[in-house]
C-alpha cells in the first residue's frame, strides 16, 4: 500500500522519548499531487528513525528506491535508482538551542510552535527524492538502453547533422595513399 503526501506525518506528541522507527511507502501519485510532472513511475521506501528528547527531535530519513523519468535525449522512460539521506532536527521548544552546523548539506533545523503536535515530511521527502536523481538523464548509463532511435535520428536531423557524409573525391585518393 502506498501512502499520499497527507500520510507522511510524523504525530510526536503520541511518541515517548527515545528512538522509534517509521516506515512510509510512496508512488507516482505522490510526486503528482505534490505538484511533479517529470516521474512518471515511482516505487520508494523511505524509512525514517525519530530521535525524541523533551526539546526537540532528529529524524533520520532514509530514501530508496526507484523515479522512472525521461531521458534528456531520447524522451524514453527511464527508471533510475535512487538511495539518500537526510537529516532532520526539529526543534519543539524555544529555551533550548541545538547545536548544527548549518553548512552541512543534507541537514535542515525547523522550529514548531509548542501547540504543534506534528511534523509533517512529505515536501523534505518530495525534494529529497528528486534531488537524489542525475542532473543529465540518459539511456548511456543503463545496461539495456532504451533509446529511441527515431528520436535520436529526428534530432541529428533536425540539429543539422547528416548521417551521409559527401566526401571530395580529392580527399578519398589521399585517403586511399594513406591506407596503403
Amino acid at each position: 500500500m502506498f501512502d499520499k503526501a497527507e500520510d507522511l506525518i510524523i504525530e510526536f506528541v503520541k511518541l515517548k522519548d527515545g528512538k522509534h522507527s517509521l516506515n512510509f511507502r510512496v508512488d507516482e501519485a505522490f510526486f503528482e499531487e505534490l505538484g511533479s510532472v517529470e516521474v512518471h513511475k515511482a516505487d520508494v521506501g523511505v524509512q525514517v528513525m525519530v530521535d525524541k528528547n523533551v526539546n526537540w527531535m532528529h529524524c533520520h530519513i532514509d530514501i530508496k528506491g526507484s523515479l522512472t523519468v525521461d531521458c534528456h535525449r531520447c524522451l524514453v522512460d527511464i527508471p533510475l535508482g535512487i538511495s539518500t539521506k537526510y537529516l532532520l532536527i526539529v526543534k519543539l521548544d524555544s529555551h533550548e538551542t541545538v547545536d548544527v552546523d548549518h553548512e552541512d548539506e543534507g541537514v535542515e533545523l525547523i522550529y514548531l510552535r509548542p501547540h504543534d503536535f506534528e511534523l509533517r515530511i512529505a515536501r523534505p521527502v518530495y525534494e529529497t527524492s528528486l534531488l537524489a536523481l542525475p542532473m543529465i538523464r540518459n539511456c548511456d548509463d543503463l545496461e539495456n538502453k532504451p533509446c529511441d532511435k527515431a528520436m535520436i535520428q529526428k534530432l541529428k536531423t533536425l540539429s543539422g547533422e547528416t548521417t551521409d557524409e559527401v566526401v571530395d573525391a580529392r580527399w578519398e585518393k589521399l585517403k586511399q595513399l594513406k591506407n596503403k
